[in-house]
């Protein structure tokens, strides 16, 4: 019960935030500097994710492994050629899925 009590309160602040910046986010970014500080925001996060998930394994540094690899490098490729990040990480994943179905990983 535990775990249901803590992902249901996971969601419940998830949407209260969600909603929050949606009713009230027009009015907290009236500053042009603020905005741009924020456009930096998303692509630094998505990096630290990627990074962490890619160079730790059982909270410890670690080489990443093939399908890794092969999955960041694909969705940079796109990420550059294309510049949408959504298409890079459809393009990156499958690439993961793919080599670690395969036994690469």
């Amino acid at each position: 019960m535990t775990t249901f009590l803590a992902f249901m309160t996971g969601a419940v602040v998830t949407y209260l935030l969600r909603s929050s910046m949606i009713i009230g986010g027009g009015r907290l970014v009236g500053s042009m500097r603020l905005r741009a500080a924020l456009g930096f925001v998303t692509p630094a996060v998505l990096t630290a994710m990627v990074a962490s998930a890619l160079l730790l394994q059982h909270h410890r540094l670690a080489a990443p492994r093939v399908p890794e690899i092969a999955a960041v490098a694909g969705a940079f490729v796109v990420a550059r050629r294309t510049g949408n990040v959504s298409l890079a990480l459809a393009v990156g994943l499958p690439l993961y899925w793919i080599g670690a179905v395969a036994g690469i990983a």
